[in-house]
């Protein structure tokens, strides 16, 4: 069996995935570009660990050597990303990640054909919220005909880490996009939607946001009309000095914050079908389901070119790991 880097691993949730692939038996290195941090994480752990920066291809590369999937958790993916990717294809690496960014998933598409003439697999965001919506459409589709459109919320709960904090603070400025007609186009960010997550508080009202689900849902699943929502409680948003915020919520703290997905499935004639299914703690999800991909993929589990999880894995591949 082969061996997994964890880039980014010194990050809270580089750090969660480390840990679970530790519990697991995994044989796994960690990465990332910062010596000191890196060096104490691999001493808590064990673990034997690789410091690279990304901004020499010719380092990256050979700090690859001998590994099979490069599981990145180093955000923001807008700058990790695309020499990861371009990296792991010259060296025959899979790549799988934990991003819930829509570029990373737009640069996976982009370099499908590249994986495929390599046989790499790129497996952005392997085993969080997009598997879950992968997991939940695909069981659902088979049960109306005709889809016009299908809309997706996600619910969060409890407090976000420190990076992932900085990531979406980055992304606010950006525009708030929709698949309509195939294409992606803006989506009024006034345009709010009632769902339900059968989590005992009845419809609430979900804001606009952009997910990659806009992309992963028309490329796999075919469909043409796609709006992406959320609905945050607690404080999973915070304001104020995001670099004074914790690395991230404590074991406890995400025990006692689930999260939610729901779905709206509307077809051609009108006819409406809902699903929604409560989750583990985002973080917590993250690092079981994402290490479990890997595990896969190690045991050749695994197709060229952009994949996700969904329909690589089958529609029970979050199952038991994913339900509270």
């Amino acid at each position: 069996m082969g061996k997994v880097m964890i880039y980014g691993a010194n990050g809270y949730t580089g750090k969660l995935l480390s840990e679970r692939a530790l519990s697991t038996g995994m044989d796994f290195v960690l990465g990332g570009r910062t010596r000191d941090l890196l060096q104490s994480a691999a001493a808590a752990l064990r673990t034997p660990y690789r410091v690279f920066g990304l901004d020499d291809p010719g380092r990256i590369d050979s700090s690859l050597q001998g590994i099979t999937v490069l599981m990145n958790c180093a955000g923001p993916f807008s700058r990790t990303a695309e020499p990861l990717i371009e990296a792991c294809i010259r060296t025959g690496t899979h790549y799988l990640d934990t991003s819930v960014e829509l570029e990373t998933y737009v640069l996976a598409e982009q370099h499908d054909l590249s994986a495929k003439g390599a046989n790499v697999m790129l497996l952005p965001g392997c085993g969080g919220s997009v598997a879950t919506f992968g997991c939940l459409v695909g069981r659902a589709l088979p049960h109306i005909d005709n889809v016009q459109s299908v809309d997706l919320a996600l619910h969060v709960s409890g407090s976000m880490s420190r990076g992932s904090a900085i990531t979406a603070s980055e992304g606010i400025s950006a525009a708030c996009l929709q698949r309509h007609g195939g294409k992606l186009v803006a989506q009024d960010a006034t345009n709010t939607a009632t769902f339900d997550f059968a989590d005992g508080r009845g419809p609430v009202t979900c804001v606009p946001v952009t997910l990659p689900d806009i992309v992963t849902i028309h490329k796999f699943f075919g469909v043409q009309n796609i709006r992406t929502f959320a609905n945050a409680s607690g404080d999973a948003f915070p304001t104020g000095d995001l670099n004074a915020l914790p690395d991230g919520p404590t074991a406890e703290h995400r025990a006692a914050n689930q999260y939610d997905a729901a779905i709206i499935l509307t077809a051609v004639d009108g006819k409406v079908s809902r699903a929604a299914v409560r989750l583990l703690n985002g973080y917590t999800l993250i690092a079981i389901a994402s290490v479990e991909a890997a595990r896969r993929v190690l045991v050749g589990d695994f197709q060229s070119g952009f994949q996700t999880s969904a329909t690589l894995f089958g529609f029970d591949f979050i199952g038991a790991a994913s339900l509270a």
